[in-house]
This record gives C-alpha cells, structure tokens and sequence, in this order.
C-alpha cells in the first residue's frame, strides 16, 4: 500500500451492502473516517452499528443518489459535519435485465440515471474541494460491459460505458487545468457475486468473482492509481479486442463463450 488513508474522509455511495460496503470496511479498517450513503435506511443502521462495533469511524445517512437536490442538501451535511471528502466512491447502482424491446422505459431511465448521472451530482457536489487542494480521488464502478456488448442488458452496458468513458475525460479535463493531483480510478469487473446478477449464467473462461476479492482489487488500485481496474484477467484483454478484432467475429466468439446468453435467466434482487 503506498497510501495513508487514516484520517482521510471516504465516501461511498450505495454503501450498506455489497462490494460498497466491503470497500468501505477496508478503508475504516485503515483509519480513514467512512461515510456512507444508501436508500436502505435498515441496511444502513446494521452496517454502521457493525463497523462502530469494530472501532471504524462511521457516518451514515439514507440519500437517493438520483435526486440532485438531495444529494447536494446531503454533500453540504458531511462537509458541515465531517469534512471535505478525500475519497469518492460512486457505487451506487442497479441492473436490468431482457432483451431491449422488451424493457420498461423507466426502469431504462432509472438504470441510466442511478448508475451514470447520480455520478455527475456526487462529483459536482465534491470536486471542486479537490480541485482547489489538488488532492483527492474518485472511484467510480463500471463494468465489463462497459467494454463489451451485453445481449439483455442494454440499458445497464450503456451506462457503464458512459461512466467508463466519462471518467476517462474528467481524468484529461483535470491534466489539462494543472490539477493531476485528482485522481480518477474506472471498475471493470466481470459478475461479482452479490445478488445483482442472481440467475446470469457466467460466460465460459470468465466465472463469478468473489465480493471480497474484487474489492481488495479496488482498495490496490486506489492505492496504486490505477485508472481502470479490470477483472477477472480474461477482461484485461477486451480493450484490445474491442480495437483489433473484427465485430463479427468478436460476436461469434460471445455467442461461443456463452457471453451473449448470460442474461437470459437473470433473476437479481
């Protein structure tokens, strides 16, 4: 580890369960003081009497990260009562699965406004105290399917494509005003077994990934700046697949892969 988070303000959206809240536990295990935000108002309370239990400096409050004016009134609350946020952690999200034509229009809307542009609010409400001390991070999850067609989960691939490639820019909007010192970190991961992709069928050479090793993953890319952490291994290979491999060929590999049916029996939570 080549950081020391103690005493840093790390916050994270989506945070009560899931690969939030193991992230969450590595940074209070640490030292750093954890603020977390969620909609599950019982969810929360359980994390936060667990983490006090083990000593961590805990803050919680129930925020719905697709409400701007709630998140803005909630941004102003932490750095009132906790501080300038060092660490964020955008993680709050949803999936959708079925084929395109068969979707709901808000469900469409609520995954592509929860998993991308919540995004937007949480940076605009805590970037500006970054840029001014040229310090600080984002973590923002995306996916694989960021990187890769998604048969069945249109609305979900999209919006991590847009958090994917978003992040990118802000990473150059940020060099280019001097201000290299934010740093911004993109999640790939294949399906991390949480209960979101209850029913998938895992593609062949790319299996479920433990919640607990993919967020040790996150907390080394933090550490170590890495701009997209991609996994399991095979991911780290889509990028240049995606650039070099003709389309239609990369479609008979999903559909050999099993890539392309992995949606089909999607139940999730």
């Amino acid at each position: 580890m080549t950081k020391d988070v103690r005493g840093k303000v790390f916050l994270v959206t989506g945070g009560a369960m899931g690969m939030g809240k193991l992230v969450a536990e590595r940074f209070g295990r640490d030292g750093a003081k954890v603020v977390i935000w969620d909609v599950n108002k019982e969810a929360l309370e359980k994390t936060a009497d667990e983490f006090r239990g083990k000593g961590y400096d805990v803050t919680t409050d129930v925020v719905d990260v697709s409400d701007r004016e709630a998140v803005y009134a909630a941004a102003e609350k932490v750095k009132s009562g906790v501080g300038s946020v060092d660490i964020l952690m955008n993680n709050a999200g949803i999936v959708r699965g079925g084929h395109f034509l068969d979707t709901d229009d808000d469900d469409n809307f609520n995954t592509l406004n929860i998993n991308f542009i919540s995004q937007m609010w949480t940076c605009r409400a805590f970037l500006p105290d970054m840029a001014a001390r040229n310090d600080g991070h984002v973590i923002a999850l995306a996916s694989a399917a960021a990187i890769t067609p998604t048969p069945g989960a249109s609305a979900y691939a999209a919006s991590k494509a847009a958090v994917r490639h978003w992040m990118d820019t802000l990473r150059w909007e940020f060099k280019e005003r001097g201000k290299s010192g934010v740093k911004f970190t993109s999640i790939c991961p294949s399906i991390v077994s949480t209960g979101m992709f209850d029913g998938c069928k895992p593609p062949i050479l790319s299996p479920f990934m433990m919640p607990e090793k993919m967020a040790d993953k996150i907390y080394q890319g933090y550490h170590k700046n890495t701009t997209t952490v991609m996994e399991p291994f095979i991911v780290k290979f889509t990028p240049l697949m995606a650039a070099t491999v003709p389309e239609p060929i990369r479609y008979v590999m999903g559909k050999m892969l099993k890539l392309n049916t992995m949606f089909e029996t999607w139940v999730g939570h």
